[in-house]
């Protein structure tokens, strides 16, 4: 998922909504600690296949990170 794809999402909802996450088919949620943005990501896939596939350095990527 981008940015973009994101912001379509979320564009006519609230701005006081609580942003939480949870797994892929997880029936509860955490709160979201912290959003940090990564300028050396080196991501080796785009899919999101429950994978660990971004790596928090080292490469030249910039992503936006969800912390919880």
């Amino acid at each position: 998922m981008t940015l973009q794809d994101f912001m379509d999402r979320v564009k006519d909802l609230s701005p006081e909504m609580p942003l939480c996450v949870a797994e892929v088919d997880e029936a509860s949620a955490m709160n979201v600690a912290a959003l940090e943005v990564v300028r050396d990501a080196k991501l080796q896939s785009g899919e999101a296949d429950g994978m660990e596939t971004v790596e928090l350095g080292g490469g030249q990527e910039t992503v936006l990170l969800v912390r919880w």
